[in-house]
């Protein structure tokens, strides 16, 4: 199954046997879920797009620092474009693989968002969530845990209008391009 279609059948495997839950995707935020799910390639992305977030939250704290130098600040920034071109890329890595596997509807509702744009936004939501609550900032982490869960069920419900014909999902390239040193 993995272009998406059933080995015995031949036929397109039903999108909700192919896209994982949200679940499973906040799981393997934390760590790499077993490889034998049809979606172990979107778990390892899933899982670089928390890495990559978790460093630009600090890399975001270093350049917000009062006492930080010019030059630190500017190091810091230059280290987040860097994030940000990586998390790009898996992004849209996610989206290929989408892509090569799910089959719409020619009517179906297009959705605003790629999967992996939903996926990444699942990414940061749930590192925003595990910094304030780390750092002790429970009357931001309850909210921040809210919008994680909220943003989960809209993923779940996105996979079930998917699979049942009802929305599609774009494909796109990102505009923004990433500059490393030159």
């Amino acid at each position: 199954m993995a272009d998406g279609r059933d080995p015995a059948t031949g036929y397109a495997a039903p999108v909700r046997e192919i896209l994982p839950r949200s679940a499973s995707i906040i799981e393997a935020f934390r760590e790499s879920p077993s490889s034998d799910h049809p979606a172990g390639p979107v778990f390892d992305v899933a899982r670089k797009l928390a890495d990559q977030h978790q460093q630009q939250w600090r890399a975001e704290d270093v350049s917000r620092d009062s006492n930080a130098s010019a030059e630190t600040i500017a190091e810091s920034k230059r280290f987040i474009d860097d994030l940000n071109s990586r998390r790009v890329a898996l992004v849209e890595r996610i989206d290929e693989w989408v892509a090569a596997r799910i089959h719409y509807q020619a009517d179906a509702s297009l959705h605003t968002e790629t999967l992996g744009s939903v996926i990444d936004r699942l990414a940061i939501a749930w590192v925003r969530v595990n910094c304030l609550t780390t750092h002790d900032v429970r009357d931001r982490a309850r909210p921040a845990l809210r919008q994680l869960a909220e943003l989960a069920d809209a993923y779940d419900d996105l996979v079930r209008d998917v699979d049942a014909g009802r929305r599609r999902l774009p494909m796109w390239r990102h505009l923004k391009t990433y500059r490393s040193g030159s």
